[in-house]
């Protein structure tokens, strides 16, 4: 038996197996595979080759950013959460809150703080909760317009003097729809998750999801009454209400003039478009201090096992530094989180000056602000109420003044109890 015993511990360590170097595997939980799933693979390739001994085990993508936390709160109760989660911008504030993303203070401390990381200045505030840094911003998007010029040129409009508001993008859509009956003059992505673009429209006018401290309701204000009479004159002035995925299709085949949209969808344009002129422009800020909500996803450590967090952080410094967010912003449009990235002529320096359209976004990221979640057990659900008031102006079934007040009350009734001010 020893003699047994002992050729099988020389075979073990000629295969690579003997004990005390043990493969760390971490499991990765991500969304939106159209979006991710070549990205992802391509950056965890990398990764364990240049980090031997770990291993990533990329879960089979989920559908939206909102399964990717749902399965992560599923697995407080049945087990097997991932030690690596790929969550919506909105989403830190709850995971941080329930428990499920690990600090990561200690580990950039010991990196020599945040400016040795290269990111742009305005980018980890999204990660923080109470003061603590929980995720790691890897995609974002911006909304932006997506301009068809050849049917802005048919209806009279330039580009160079492409209006600024959504009163004059509006008319300038209803003179595209006018040119054929087969032709959608403007679209405008209403239905994104999480509200997205609604607090695009509230935050662009310097108005707020929330009230005053984070508590409350803080929409029912002349920003937030403007933005859903915004929306309630794209449905007067004839935009249909076409879900994204239709908008995409009909965008490329040259039916849309102008579509409201994430700047995520430049890259899958530029690369189906050949039949017309393809532009993208800023997205309309209405107000001298508004901001625009940053779409996209950020990496949140969620193991508790003092090891594997380690070797995450190790694969969010990578998945989140120069060489991982040019593959990245190539191959999935999102911008990169790394200035030094953009920065570097080598990198995404040359490339943006060679792809203007996927530029467009990254002049506003001055601008950039949190993607609101609102807080306590009914966030999600909050979300999917403000939504179905969003739809019912979008499609003329209420207006904007009546709508108003019956979301705020709507809101309010789902809203935790506000702490008192100390």
């Amino acid at each position: 038996m020893k003699k047994i015993a002992c050729v099988s511990a020389v075979v073990t360590a000629l295969l690579g197996g003997a004990p005390g170097h043990a493969e760390t595997v971490l499991a990765v939980s991500y969304g939106l595979p159209s979006s991710y799933k070549t990205t992802q693979e391509e950056i965890a390739k990398r990764f364990e080759a240049e980090h031997p001994g770990v291993r990533i085990d990329l879960r089979a993508p989920l559908a939206t950013y909102d399964d990717v936390v749902n399965e992560l709160l599923k697995s407080r109760l049945t087990g097997g959460a991932p030690d690596i989660a790929f969550v919506g911008l909105s989403h830190v504030s709850l995971v941080a809150e329930r428990g499920l993303a690990v600090p990561l203070d200690r580990y950039v401390q010991d990196q020599g703080g945040w400016q040795a990381l290269g990111y742009y200045p305005p980018i980890l505030s999204l990660g923080t909760v109470a003061g603590r840094q929980y995720g790691v911003p890897f995609a974002i998007s911006f909304p932006v317009l997506h301009v068809n010029v050849n049917l802005v040129r048919r209806a009279g409009g330039s580009i160079e003097a492409f209006p600024s508001d959504w009163n004059g993008i509006t008319e300038l859509g209803q003179k595209i729809s006018a040119l054929d009956p087969k032709l959608t003059g403007f679209t405008f992505q209403y239905e994104a998750g999480g509200n997205w673009t609604l607090q695009a429209l509230i935050r662009g006018a310097g108005g707020r999801m929330e009230g005053p401290g984070g508590c409350g309701v803080g929409f029912d204000t002349p920003q937030g009454r403007s933005a859903l009479e915004t929306l309630q004159l794209f449905h007067d002035r004839g935009m249909p209400a076409m879900l994204w995925q239709q908008v995409l299709q009909a965008f490329s085949a040259g039916t849309i003039g102008i579509s409201a949209a994430s700047s995520a969808s430049t890259v899958r344009n530029e690369a189906q478009i050949n039949a017309f002129e393809y532009r993208t422009l800023p997205f309309p800020i209405t107000s001298a201090d508004g901001k625009l909500p940053a779409g996209g996803t950020m990496l949140v450590v969620t193991t508790p096992d003092p090891e594997k967090q380690k070797a995450a952080w190790d694969f969010v410094k990578f998945a989140t530094g120069p060489a991982a967010q040019t593959i990245m912003a190539q191959n999935a449009g999102y911008l990169p989180v790394s200035q030094q990235a953009v920065d570097d002529p080598a990198l995404l320096g040359s490339f943006y000056k060679s792809h203007p359209n996927q530029a467009a976004a990254l002049t506003q990221i001055g601008k950039l602000t949190n993607w609101y979640m609102w807080p306590g057990p009914n966030g999600l659900k909050i979300s999917s109420v403000i939504q179905d008031h969003v739809d019912a102006i979008v499609t003329g079934k209420a207006g904007a003044a009546d709508t108003m007040p019956r979301l705020t009350a709507a809101v309010a009734s789902l809203l935790p109890p506000c702490k008192a001010a100390k």
